[in-house]
C-alpha cells in the first residue's frame, strides 16, 4: 500500500497537469519579429508587427503557441512590416456566421486595389472548404481554392491536412501537421509541405520537439536548405523563437517575442 498510494498520487498530479494546460485559453495575439539576411554583397534587414484578435478564447493543444489547426471562430488581423525598401500595413478579417464564413484582406492598405475576397463552409468543425478571389491593379483575378481537415486522434493529438491550388493548377501547395502529446510535458509537431510552381518546386519541413512547458528545439529543410528553430517559453503568456534558415542568397536569422492574452 505504502506503494501504491505515492504512484496514485504522482498519476493525479500528472492528470491535473494535463488538465490544467489544455483549460488554459487565449484569443488576443501578438508579437514583433526581425529578420536580417545576410549575404556576401549586402545585409536586408525587417521588421515585423502583428496583433491578432480572436472574438472566442482559443484552446491551446497542451503547448504555449500550438491552439488547434483549424480556425474557426471570427477573428481580426493587423500586420506592419518595414524593411530597407519599403514598408506596408495589412489587414485581415474572417466572420462566421454558423457554419458559414467570409474573409477579406488587404496585404497593403496604401493599396487598395490589390485584394482578396472569400467565402466557404466549416463542416463538422473539421474541415474547412474556401473559395478566394485575389485581385491585382496590373494582373488577371486569380481564383484560389482551399480545403483543411483536421483529424483529432485523441484530446491533444492531431493530424492536419491542407490542399491549396488556383483555378489553372499552376501553383498549389500540399501540406501536412502533426501534433502529438508524448510524456508528461513533451510534445512533437510535424510540419511537412510540397509547394509548386511553373520555376522551382519545393519542399519543406520543420520537426519541433518540446522538452517541457518552456524549451522547445527544431530543425528542417527549406528547398533543402537548412532550418532551425528554438523557442523558451517564460510562461504562458510570453515567449521568445529564434530562426536560422541558410538560404541559397545567404543566411537569414530571426527572432520574435510572443505576447498572448
Amino acid at each position: 500500500m505504502r506503494y501504491f498510494l505515492p504512484i496514485s498520487l504522482l498519476a493525479l498530479s500528472c492528470s491535473a497537469t494535463v488538465n490544467a494546460q489544455q483549460s488554459e485559453t487565449r484569443q488576443w495575439f501578438n508579437s514583433i519579429q526581425y529578420t536580417t539576411l545576410e549575404n556576401t554583397g549586402y545585409d536586408y534587414d525587417t521588421m515585423y508587427l502583428s496583433s491578432h484578435y480572436y472574438f472566442a478564447p482559443q484552446q491551446n493543444s497542451g503547448v504555449w503557441d500550438d491552439y488547434g489547426y483549424l480556425d474557426t471562430d471570427s477573428n481580426i488581423k493587423l500586420d506592419y512590416s518595414n524593411n530597407d525598401l519599403a514598408n506596408s500595413f495589412g489587414v485581415f478579417g474572417e466572420g462566421f456566421y454558423g457554419n458559414w464564413f467570409a474573409n477579406l484582406e488587404f496585404s497593403d492598405l496604401s493599396e487598395t486595389d490589390d485584394y482578396s475576397v472569400g467565402v466557404g463552409y466549416l463542416f463538422a468543425d473539421d474541415l474547412k472548404v474556401t473559395v478566394q478571389m485575389q485581385e491585382f491593379e496590373n494582373i488577371d483575378t486569380i481564383y484560389r481554392f482551399t480545403a483543411q481537415y483536421n483529424y483529432q486522434l485523441n484530446d491533444s493529438d492531431y493530424l492536419g491536412l491542407t490542399a491549396d491550388t488556383d483555378d489553372e493548377l499552376e501553383i498549389w501547395s500540399l501540406s501536412t501537421r502533426y501534433f502529438a502529446h508524448l510524456n508528461a510535458d513533451s510534445y512533437l509537431a510535424v510540419d511537412v509541405a510540397y509547394h509548386y510552381n511553373n520555376f522551382n518546386p519545393y519542399i519543406t519541413s520543420l520537426a519541433n520537439y518540446y522538452f517541457n512547458r518552456h524549451v522547445a528545439v527544431g530543425a528542417g529543410v527549406a528547398d533543402s536548405k537548412l532550418l532551425l528553430e528554438a523557442k523558451y517559453f517564460i510562461d504562458c503568456q510570453y515567449y521568445f523563437t529564434a530562426n536560422f534558415f541558410d538560404r541559397a542568397d545567404g543566411e537569414v536569422y530571426s527572432i520574435k517575442f510572443v505576447a498572448q492574452f
